[in-house]
This record gives structure tokens, C-alpha cells and sequence, in this order.
């Protein structure tokens, strides 16, 4: 509910489309939707295509790359739809994993985050993940991806749930 109220007010605040929104209670999913073709030509402004993303290989916008926080907004965003924070019991540490199947935007989030100072490692086709401690702390605390929930990395208390 909290992630569905922050897109919702993104969309309101940077667009100026006030989305509706459908909650699903009893299978914890939720819809925000707005039908209106301003919305679509709005999107293909800011470099978006139609269509289904994997199919057309779309990576991220230049206009995104090109501007820091933007691109940390990016890959905010992301991790928030396509990765994941967690705590690995075996190792206990917790890690980062971004997973997609389209390629551009894996091989793109692969190389935005390491300019901004992460090692991302491929673990297979689809995935990419950051296991080093340092670097997990730095990401955590600097993209603070939303979804986080409180953890512990060494020793110190971590809430992204603002």
C-alpha cells in the first residue's frame, strides 16, 4: 500500500496524471491505471517505448544516464519492480539482486551502477547480484531502495520504510 501511494504521488508530482488504484486484498497485488492517451505520448517523451519491454530490448533512457540523480532514482526504482535485499542465512550477509530478462536494461543496470561505484556480478542470464559488504551498506544507504525492510549489516539497525 505505502509503494502504491509513493508511485501514485511520483506520477501526480513529476507528470501531473492523478492514476487511480485497484487493490486486490485477497491476493495481495494492486493496479494503478490511468486511461488516457497523455499518458502514453507523455511516456514516449521521456524516451519510453510501447510495447513489451523484453520483446524490445529497451534499456535505459540517455537523459537518465546522463544525470546522477535521476539515474539513482532509476535504479531505485528498479530494484524496487525487479530486485531484490536479502539476508543470505548460509553466509549471513545480505546482498542485492537485480533480475530481469531483457538484456539491454540488465547490461545497462550493470554498467550505471558501476559507475557510481558498485560491482554488480553476474550470477546467471537473468541476474545480477552485489555481495560485497561494503559496497551493500553504500548502496543501501545511498539508493535506498524502497521496499527494504529493517535489517541488521553489521551491527547497526537499516529502515528504508519511510
Amino acid at each position: 500500500e505505502k509503494y502504491i501511494e509513493y508511485v501514485k504521488n511520483l506520477f501526480e508530482n513529476l507528470i501531473g496524471i492523478n492514476m487511480k488504484k485497484h487493490i486486490y486484498s485477497k491476493t495481495n497485488q494492486a493496479y494503478l491505471y490511468y486511461y488516457n492517451q497523455n499518458l502514453v505520448k507523455k511516456l514516449m517523451e521521456f524516451e519510453l517505448k510501447r510495447g513489451d519491454k523484453i520483446k524490445n530490448q529497451i534499456g535505459i533512457p540517455s537523459w537518465i544516464k546522463g544525470n546522477k540523480a535521476y539515474l539513482k532514482a532509476c535504479i531505485k526504482g528498479l530494484i524496487d519492480t525487479d530486485g531484490c535485499v536479502y539476508r543470505c542465512k548460509r553466509e549471513k550477509q545480505i546482498y542485492i539482486k537485480f533480475t530481469n530478462h531483457n538484456k539491454q536494461l540488465l547490461n545497462d543496470f550493470k554498467k550505471v551502477t558501476k559507475n557510481l561505484g558498485y560491482s554488480f556480478a553476474r550470477s546467471n542470464d537473468m541476474n545480477i547480484c552485489l555481495y560485497r559488504k561494503d559496497e551493500v551498506v553504500k548502496f543501501i544507504k545511498s539508493i535506498k531502495p524502497f521496499k527494504t525492510i529493517s535489517y541488521t549489516l553489521d551491527g547497526t539497525m537499516y529502515s528504508n520504510e519511510s
